[in-house]
């Protein structure tokens, strides 16, 4: 079936006669010599479409605004941006160009697009294509008028296709040499199914941390005022120190992480186990350690698959705990069909992010400036700062994120509050996180 639904909805590719190829040559090699001698990034391979998927062509930069006037040769459009072609996503500075692998695909777009990823995208072309789902409408009808029913057949449909796959006995292999299709497309860097997960688990938290800090450097109180500016660049700052010190929580889709959720040992039954620039290479091992020492975020720093590599929903926001009326689940480790269905597991923030947790943070960062004089509500001494830490667990943790079946996922308005507060200086996370600002200092004088 995925063979083919690859050779229905493959995006079809322009070839240039050889005269146009060689212009395009010219123009970009001038663009090379325009923009590339100032970027301190390797040249890397990129590949650019539109949002039509007409043309396709590959693309060499080393920095985001090469990246965009090689771009503009190609689409010449008036306010040129890129995109994620797997999420909408814009690229918007080198840091998070830099943070992508080879080989991906961007969409050029003017700014106000809607962008059409490539699931959207695959699936529009094979319900053109494929006779089967030019019957479409019929099923819409269906879902709206028995939601429930269409629920449960995808429930059942999943639990037997987990089960065949589980079936294979490939489940429990590892090395890349051993299960060679799993390894297909994006995953053919790593040698093991840990690490393309572990992968996986950070590139979805460095999108929370491109997200707040694109909404954060976009508020009128960041703008305009240059003590709130510096107040959020701190905070920028420490969220990156933190990161590094749990490793982007990519043990949460490991599943040789030995630290389990405790939602899954209850499941089991089991007993429960008792923004400046990217620092080198070094420091980071320090910071690892040091947040490892001081247990700063073991609790969240727990794995959300069984040794196996199953996982399991937890339930739509309005369900109560961690449970799944439909008893989602998926092994992404048994087949490479799994893997791709796994992209469509997302995480979601109780406390939502764009609306509740960011505009708390900025909301705290004008009090903290416009009084100064304010009393900490623990300790009654002023406050000196925000609750980094405990807007870092909002953001970015399992203390605010659970892991759900799409089916599951409710994008609805939440009335719960960020816990987010101003401290002082006696605050313990205020001690925490300087602290842990500290091993920069120190690793400077050693």
């Amino acid at each position: 079936m995925l063979n083919y639904i690859k050779e229905t909805i493959m995006a079809p590719s322009t070839r240039s006669s050889s005269s146009n190829n060689a212009n395009a040559n010219k123009s970009a090699e001038q663009a090379e010599q325009k923009f590339g001698a100032d970027s301190p990034m390797p040249m890397r391979g990129y590949k650019i479409t539109d949002n039509e998927r007409t043309r396709k062509y590959g693309i060499g930069a080393n920095s985001l605004k090469m990246l965009l006037a090689k771009t503009q040769l190609k689409f010449p459009l008036e306010d040129l941006h890129i995109y994620l072609a797997s999420d909408g996503f814009e690229v918007s500075d080198d840091e998070y160009l830099n943070s992508l692998p080879a080989q991906t695909l961007f969409i050029a777009s003017g700014p106000d697009a809607v962008i059409t990823t490539d699931a959207d995208f695959e699936f529009d072309k094979l319900r053109r294509d494929s006779p089967l789902l030019k019957v479409a409408d019929i099923f819409y009808d269906f879902i709206e008028q028995h939601p429930e029913k269409f629920r449960r057949m995808i429930t059942d449909y999943e639990l037997q296709k987990q089960r065949r796959a589980l079936d294979n006995t490939k489940a429990h292999l590892s090395m890349k040499n051993e299960h060679l299709e799993w390894f297909e497309g994006g995953e053919e860097r790593f040698h093991s199914k840990e690490e393309a997960m572990a992968m996986r688990a950070q590139t979805r938290v460095r999108g929370y941390y491109y997200k707040a800090k694109d909404e954060l450097t976009r508020t009128q109180l960041y703008r305009q005022d240059a003590k709130a500016r510096q107040i959020i660049n701190s905070v920028l700052e420490q969220f990156r120190y933190l990161l590094i010190g749990c490793d982007y929580f990519s043990m949460i889709f490991n599943r040789k992480c030995q630290q389990k959720h405790e939602f899954l040992n209850h499941l089991l039954n089991k007993e429960e186990p008792d923004a400046v620039s990217v620092p080198n290479k070094r420091l980071r091992q320090i910071i690892k350690d040091y947040t490892v020492r001081h247990q700063i975020l073991d609790e969240w720093s727990v794995s959300l698959c069984t040794n196996l590599g199953d996982f399991y929903c937890q339930g739509a926001y309005s369900d109560n705990g961690n449970n799944c009326a439909l008893q989602h689940t998926i092994n992404p480790y048994a087949s490479r069909e799994n893997l791709i269905l796994f992209q469509v597991w997302n995480l979601d923030h109780q406390i939502e992010l764009s609306r509740t947790i960011l505009p708390a943070l900025v909301a705290n960062v004008r009090e903290l400036i416009t009084q100064p004089q304010k009393k900490c509500a623990l300790h009654k001494k002023r406050v000196i700062d925000i609750s980094v830490l405990e807007y870092f667990l909002e953001i970015f943790s399992l203390k605010n994120l659970k892991l759900v079946h799409i089916v599951c996922h409710e994008k609805v308005q939440r009335t719960n509050r960020s816990n987010g507060r101003l401290v002082c200086a006696d605050c313990h996370e205020y001690r925490i996180v300087q602290e842990l600002m500290e091993v920069e200092r120190a690793n400077e004088l050693t």
